[in-house]
């Protein structure tokens, strides 16, 4: 792959992570700041989290704070760094000159004589070091852990909430019988999540300031975290790839 065709894949690759990245924060962000008074009914330690929220006979109860830091500003750690590399590429893409690759190719002409032919193409960048590529080789690689890390928690975190708001919808609308596969089995998590947007009380100590679609905001993340891998891994494919050209 010309060099330039991969910058051009790396700078593109690298605005969609950062947008995703960001998108991932908020909307995480969002669901945190808006539940975080409700569910932190414990005593002695904070359970504000959204994520990995549990049902007790009395309250519905948040997760421990570590899971909600990590997932909303885990992303933050490496943002402007992608940002950066973006700017890097889209500017020798868009603005850098471009190098000159002269190449030798022998023909024969009418006489039988053997002659050479210099033809001279300007469509690639100057190129870069390979240091430059084995140290974002292994950057891109060592995110594409952390982002599966994150994603894994996100995911893992965001359906305990759900298994464990389950119990908390039968408690509330108090049927039995029937209905219970219908609420265990086939209403999807969103559907969970907007009984409890509607019918989940408020604390004697706080209010919620109106509704918000909690589903689909995490829903949201949920998506923006694992394109965020998924975008990683291939820029770091490509990135290799061009360590291993310049060998």
């Amino acid at each position: 792959m010309e060099q330039r065709v991969a910058e051009s894949k790396l700078y593109i690759l690298y605005i969609f992570i950062a947008v995703f990245s960001a998108s991932s924060s908020i909307t995480t962000g969002i669901a945190w700041g808006h539940w975080k008074q409700t569910l932190d009914q414990c005593i002695g330690r904070n359970c504000s989290c959204i994520l990995y929220g549990y049902h007790t006979p009395t309250h519905f109860l948040g997760g421990d704070l570590a899971p909600c830091i990590w997932v909303t500003f885990g992303p933050l750690f490496y943002l402007l760094f992608i940002i950066g590399l973006a700017c890097f590429h889209g500017y020798r893409v868009i603005f850098a000159s471009k190098n000159n690759v002269t190449r030798t190719i022998p023909s024969r002409n009418a006489e039988g004589e053997i002659v050479e032919i210099h033809a001279i193409h300007k469509d690639d960048t100057s190129p870069l070091p390979r240091t430059f590529w084995i140290i974002t080789s292994a950057f891109t690689a060592i995110l594409t852990l952390y982002t599966l890390i994150h994603f894994a928690i996100f995911l893992d975190g965001y359906l305990s909430t759900c298994k464990q708001y389950r119990l908390m919808v039968e408690k509330i609308v108090g049927f039995g019988g029937t209905i219970l596969p219908v609420i265990h089995g086939r209403l999807s998590c969103n559907a969970i999540f907007d009984f409890m947007d509607y019918i989940q009380p408020d604390s004697v100590t706080s209010y919620r300031q109106g509704y918000i679609d909690t589903g689909l905001d995490l829903t949201l993340g949920l998506i923006a975290s694992c394109s965020t891998w998924v975008l990683f891994l291939i820029s770091s494919l490509i990135n290799i790839g061009l360590a291993r050209q310049q060998e």
